[in-house]
This record gives C-alpha cells, structure tokens and sequence, in this order.
C-alpha cells in the first residue's frame, strides 16, 4: 500500500488529478536520457547492462523524440494495467487520449486485483476474443502486473498470440516486491527497515488479504505461484517482446512509492519505489532502461512526466523492432 509522498517542489505536478498552473510548467520534463545516473544515487545496486544486442534504450530515445508511431494505423492497441489499479482514478487516461489521437483503435481491459496471474490472463484472454475485430493484428502494452498477466493469456492461447505482433512489459514485477513480502512477514533485506506504525502494518496485511487483492498481492510477493516463475523462464520464442526497467529517487505520485521503506531494507540499491532494479529484468529479452521513472508514473504521470508521450514511443519500438534477430526489422 502507499506511503504518504515525500516532500517536492511547490511547481512539481502530481499526476494527472494533481495540481497545474503556470508554475506547474517550470518543472523540467521527464527524459529517458541519463540512466547510467543510478551509480551516482545507488552505488551498491547490483546490475548489469544488457547483453550485446538487446539494449534498445537508444532506440526508444529515437522513438521519443520522434513523437510519433509508424504502426499502421489498422493494429488494434491493448492497454493492460496492474495491480490495484482499477482503484486508480484517471489510470492510463494519458495514454488512450494520446493514442486514440494518432488514430489507433485502442482496448482497455478491464482487471481485478483479486485474480492471481492465470486468473488474470484467462480473464484478459477471454475479454480480447470477444472485443478484438474479426481479423487484424494488436500490440499489447503492460505496466506491472499486468505485463505478467497478459503474457498468461498469450502463453495459454496460441491462436491470441498469434495475433500479437508485439508486447512491451514496463517495470514487470519478475522479482518480488520487497514491500508486499515485509507486510506479509518475510524476511527483507540485511539491515533496519523503516516500518510503519504496528496498527498501520496490520490493516495493510488485512486489506492485502481481503477478497479484493489477495490472488493478485500473492503473485507479486516470494508467496507467488511456482507456476509463473516457470512461466517467465519458458517465454515463447514467436513472441515479440521488450521490456522496461527503471529506477526513481523522487517519489512521484502516492501510488507505488515506497521510497523511504525501500532505501532502508537495502541502503544504495536502486528501485522505482515498488521493485528493485534487478527485480525488473527478464534476462535474455530486449530491454529498455530508464531513470527516475516511479512506478506509478507510466499509468498516472506526475512530475513532468508525460505518459502519453511514453506509450506512443513504445508502440512504435515494437513496430521498428518486429522481427529482430528472426528477419530484418520494418520501416
């Protein structure tokens, strides 16, 4: 659950429902450039670039500037959030406003916290058989939790995944939130976590629990499915996929920034407020990395940045890169 968001700039944006005004545009904007800058904030992160080959921040560079996508304009867009987020007023309103006014036909599907991985990925399944058109192909776009249940679906219906020509899994929970396992009692990190209030941590373990969240929390957490682990180590080969990490030392938004919790379970590694940096990363796939990207950012912006913007830029990374080591890539 958040934490009460530390302390910014008065001229600082938080989010889409957050304050503006002409101070508000003295913010800089958000730049993918510059993620090499976590040695400086997390000198004991324990990273490691991509492998030749698969580092395509400078392609995604290129897409941003560019500000605009080179799909055709027939591909259907599947946006997928994570968890929680069906609570989340204005969740990725920034990216079907922005996508839907390049032209693109785009599905928002619908989730529930309370559904675990496969639960997810059936659901989503079943929602893209009915609403996707009679022909055609789709990207999907994932943020969280959602990349991990999109990739259930495609894995359990081949006929769906043929159909994907690609998808873009953005901050993808691999690993386990360090934050869900402390509510939960397991055992985080070497040194003195900064921990809530006894009564805060208990109604935090209750509501993670409930009916509501349990299936989803669990398969965030070390509690998770063994199944999805499997899952994530078996990606099939005909599936397009890139991926985006990121870290943040500014909390952007009170969803998903565990700032202050995070630093202290593991002093100088990097996070984006929710998940460890190397908690992000599907070794041996395309990747994407990013600096001072909160988790909650991509779906809800804050802090000049512009989510829209964004997801368009990843649209057209999945339309330049289709094919990749398979066949020369499309212009």
């Amino acid at each position: 659950m958040p934490e009460r968001p530390e302390t910014y700039p008065p001229d600082g944006r938080r989010g889409a429902s957050g304050p503006r005004g002409a101070d508000a545009l003295k913010r800089p904007a958000w730049t993918p450039v510059g993620f090499d800058d976590w040695r400086t904030f997390y000198p004991t992160t324990p990273f490691s670039p991509p492998e030749a080959g698969l580092d395509l921040t400078p392609r995604f560079i290129e897409g941003w500037m560019r500000n605009t996508a080179r799909l055709s304009a027939a591909a259907t867009i599947v946006l997928i959030a994570g968890l929680y987020s069906e609570w989340l007023p204005g969740c990725h309103r920034a990216a079907r406003r922005t996508l839907c006014a390049a032209g693109y036909r785009v599905l928002t599907v619908p989730v529930r916290s309370a559904r675990d991985v496969f639960d997810q990925g059936a659901h989503i399944a079943a929602f893209l058989r009915t609403r996707l058109p009679a022909s055609g192909d789709f990207i999907a776009l994932t943020h969280s939790k959602g990349g991990i249940d999109m990739l259930a679906a495609l894995t359990g219906d081949p006929a769906l995944r043929a159909r994907c020509t690609g998808i873009a899994l953005v901050q993808p929970p691999v690993g386990p939130s360090a934050v869900v396992d402390a509510i939960f009692g397991e055992p985080v990190g070497k040194s003195r976590p900064v921990m809530p209030a006894p009564m805060t941590e208990r109604i935090a373990r209750r509501l993670l629990n409930s009916r509501w969240a349990a299936g989803g929390t669990r398969d965030i957490s070390s509690r998770r499915d063994p199944r999805v682990g499997a899952m994530l180590a078996a990606i099939p080969d005909d599936l397009h996929l890139v991926h985006a990490v990121s870290w943040s030392v500014m909390t952007a938004t009170r969803f998903d920034s565990h700032h202050a919790r995070l630093n202290g379970f593991r002093p100088g590694c990097a996070h984006d407020g929710q998940f460890y940096l190397e908690h992000q990363v599907l070794p041996g796939h395309p990747q994407i990395c990013l600096p001072r990207l909160d988790h909650g950012q991509p779906v809800i912006g804050g802090l000049g940045f512009d989510a829209g913007r964004f997801w368009l830029a990843l649209a057209d990374l999945l339309h330049i890169t289709r094919g990749g080591a398979r066949g020369p890539q499309t212009r």
